[in-house]
């Protein structure tokens, strides 16, 4: 009876790790028996990506009256035989059921091809499923950084995936795991900011969320992690232009997050859409094909951005003809094309096989790596590749809301209190001495949101839900205080000043004043500015105010960038960080400052004060030394609270031999009396190496929620690893030395002793996770025990 048992246990336990997605290759039976039936044009149209634009009777009609047109979608399909279509038209975002539809009406014809292979629909997810009408709208990714905190990236990453999955769309472009670094990028809000650690810790936790442990549920949708790689560098800091980064830092800075993701289980990967040392991306051989899919044994697949291969003739100029444009692109490792407007590439790709420009065996490549993810989707197997009707009624739950409301509270952050101004007393606000509202982000929606918000831009509110309406700041504010007790002043636009003369009276018997600043939305090229400054016409607003009242001023930024606003920080009695905090921006907002919820956001960037002093946190000690000096305006992990944390009893091993685990340990106490969130960041400073060192690193951070008076313990564990660096050969290695571990006030220094040796990469030496493509230790363990339990049996 007994034998029974064990065999039960084990039988139960092995289903469990197998239950673990199974690598991409494991498909290779089934995909080389599909490829070896398929013609050469029926594997280009696999790699040929259109627009929805192509199968649409007319794309320019208003988003609730677009229809399929099915003689467009047969000849996509029958006659190109394309493989993948994405996006919404320009006039915005579709209805649940609407998607449906289309995605339905997709399949359909799909499943009348020849051999019947699923098209695989894409679309950018970015905050929430902001192409579906009526979806969770979550912070972009610097606000969701500003939280320190991956459980809720996670957490975002499955609600967005539902959202998305429920439509009948089973691949998102994201998360952005190319590092932020450039303050002037136009996409720098679409990171999780200008930190490695961090930005590796959000961006992996976020794609686990999506594809979670199952890519054939109905909760997920393969991830597209972008854009491979340097695009967030560029020199002037305009989009798409050149970025100059040489092998060092590419490897130090803006390769890891890449690795840690795809190591950990992506399955499809976006390509940067600019140049980096003068090759373009959709070219560069070296990054796409040696370093992606043979160091770091990528089996998923590529895709291109935006018309990006053919502007490798139009733009770029290294092919002369767009023949060869596809030729290099292919050849460079770029599987998949979002042409996304023509069949070109459908047609120059069967040009180049046919005269061998294109080996058969990279046709097959780039399409045996398309048909995995298909097949890893369930694609293939009975409905999946169509929606589930029911998924209508299951599209919105109360919790996501409540999710979305706590992601946006998390991420604020108040970066000035002066003399505890904040939080705002309630009773103070009269119907005689009232809340002023005024600044060109009070009200409006598209500010909170930003850029891939139901249309690209992000800027027509018009096609917003009519029952979101009241989700502005002043609309928040209004329903907290009632509307007898606010005075709402349009005194200016983000670049004109209006008739101030009735907002400059209100203010004189105000009981605060909020002065409401920003960006209005955008991304990318558009999104392009000559002057970090924020707009004068904001500046002087401020500037007015105080000139005419000594009532406090409380500035509120909403921006996708910090812009520099060194004129009005000391008129600003405390300023407060927004980021693009999404839909319940402006309710999250409220609960901070009348203190229903206590802010801990952090920066996930160093605040600029001048606009040619860009510094980044992790800067090197020639910046600080023999007359240089760094001046910002706030430092990367600034965030303070309405409660105060004192640090103590920092414990660090002074001597620590090579192979050993750093222990790090302090006690954190909330001395002050209100409850509060915060998050511990621990740096470390490599004192001397052959490479210069940067000042500090961001090795290690934990968000915990404390009582008034509560103190915890906090425990790091690094390893040698946690302290090693791109060396002078380029490969990734450690040295013995002193070593300083700095969390807040707190410092202490220790000596690593052992030999300097290459290590290996981080994410091999992490372990797996619920999404990995390769068993992690945990399952390791599980299969040893059932082991030992099946020869225990025998031997009983």
């Amino acid at each position: 009876m007994n034998s029974f048992i064990f065999i039960w246990i084990f039988i139960i336990n092995i289903h469990i790790i197998l239950t673990a997605p199974p690598s991409l290759t494991s498909f290779d039976d089934r995909v080389n028996e599909l490829l070896a039936k398929m013609t050469d044009e029926e594997k280009a149209g696999q790699m040929t990506q259109i627009t929805i634009n192509l199968i649409l009777k007319d794309p320019s009609k208003p988003w609730n009256e677009i229809e399929v047109d099915p003689e467009k979608l047969r000849i996509a399909i029958q006659e190109y035989k394309i493989g993948s279509i994405l996006n919404a038209a320009e006039t915005g975002a579709y209805g649940v059921s609407q998607w449906q539809d289309i995605i339905t009406k997709v399949q359909d014809e799909a499943k009348k091809s020849r051999l019947s292979i699923p098209i695989l629909y894409g679309i950018d997810s970015i905050h929430g499923a902001n192409y579906i009408q009526n979806s969770v709208l979550f912070p972009q990714a610097t606000g969701l950084a500003a939280t320190f905190n991956t459980t809720l990236a996670r957490e975002l990453g499955k609600i967005s995936a539902h959202q998305t999955r429920a439509a009948g769309i089973t691949w998102s472009f994201h998360p952005q795991v190319d590092i932020g670094r450039q303050k002037l990028w136009s996409r720098l809000w679409e990171t999780f900011g200008e930190d490695v650690k961090l930005v590796k810790d959000m961006g992996r936790a976020y794609m686990e969320g999506m594809q979670g442990d199952d890519l054939t549920s109905r909760e997920t949708v393969a991830a597209c992690l972008k854009h491979y790689v340097g695009y967030g560098l560029p020199l002037s800091g305009r989009d798409r232009t050149p970025a100059w980064i040489d092998d060092r830092h590419m490897l130090e800075y803006f390769l890891p997050p890449f690795e840690e993701s795809v190591r950990a289980g992506a399955v499809s990967v976006m390509i940067n859409s600019g140049e980096v040392n003068g090759i373009p991306g959709h070219a560069n051989y070296h990054l796409l094909t040696e370093i992606l899919k043979e160091t770091y044994q990528f089996h998923g697949f590529t895709v291109s951005d935006w018309e990006d291969i053919i502007r490798l003739h139009t733009r770029d100029q290294t092919a002369d003809t767009p023949k060869e444009a596809v030729r290099q692109s292919v050849m460079a490792g770029v599987d998949m094309s979002m042409v996304p407007f023509d069949y070109s590439f459908y047609n120059l790709t069967v040009e180049c096989v046919k005269d061998g420009s294109i080996p058969k065996t990279r046709l097959d490549d780039a399409v045996r790596r398309i048909l995995r993810v298909k097949y890893a989707l369930g694609l293939f197997d009975g409905n999946n590749a169509w929606p589930d009707s029911s998924a209508v009624n299951t599209f919105n739950k109360p919790e996501y809301d409540a999710t979305n409301r706590q992601a946006a509270r998390q991420g604020i952050t108040l970066l000035k209190n002066d003399n505890n101004l904040l939080p705002m007393n309630i009773d103070r606000i009269t119907e005689t001495n009232k809340l002023v509202i005024t600044g060109p982000t009070a009200n409006t929606l598209t500010s909170l949101n930003g850029g891939w918000t139901y249309t690209w831009q992000g800027t027509d509110e018009a096609i917003f839900p009519r029952n979101l309406t009241n989700n502005t700041i002043f609309g928040s504010f209004r329903a907290r205080v009632g509307e007898s007790k606010i005075g709402y002043y349009n005194a200016s636009t983000f670049n004109t000043l209006l008739n101030t003369d009735a907002l400059l009276n209100a203010v004189q018997q105000a009981s605060y004043i909020l002065v409401c600043l920003g960006e209005q939305a955008y991304t990318e090229t558009p999104g392009n500015i000559n002057d970090l400054t924020l707009d004068e016409a904001q500046l002087q607003l401020v500037e007015l105010i105080k000139s005419r009242t000594s009532v406090p001023i409380i500035t509120v930024l909403a921006e996708g960038r910090p812009r520099i606003i060194r004129r009005i920080v000391d008129l600003s009695s405390a300023i407060v960080m927004m980021y693009l905090p999404g839909m319940e921006g402006g309710r999250a907002l409220v609960d901070v400052l009348f203190g229903d919820y206590n802010p801990s956001g952090r920066l996930p960037i160093t605040y600029p004060k001048y606009n040619h002093h860009l510094s980044t946190y992790d800067y090197k000690w020639t910046e600080v030394k023999i007359g240089n000096g760094i001046d910002v305006e706030y430092e990367f992990g600034h965030g303070l609270s309405y409660t105060t944390f004192s640090y103590s009893d920092l414990s660090v091993p002074s001597r620590i031999n090579w192979d050993d685990q750093i222990v790090i340990t302090l006690n954190v106490r909330n001395t002050g009396l209100r409850q509060g969130d915060h998050s511990i960041l621990l740096y470390v400073s490599d004192i001397y190496r052959t490479i210069t060192p940067p000042n500090k690193e961001l090795k290690g951070y934990e968000k915990l929620s404390f009582a008034p008076n509560e103190q915890k313990s906090v425990r790091f564990t690094l390893n040698r690893h946690d302290l090693s660096f791109i060396g002078i050969d380029l490969t990734r290695q450690t040295e013995a030395g002193l070593f300083e571990v700095k969390v807040g006030n707190l410092a202490a220094n220790f000596t690593l002793v052992g030999g300097d040796q290459p290590v290996t990469s981080t994410s091999s030496q992490t372990g797996g996770s619920a999404s990995t493509n390769h068993l992690n230790y945990q399952q390791y363990f599980i299969l040893f025990m059932n082991i030992l339990l099946v020869l225990a049996t025998i031997f009983i």
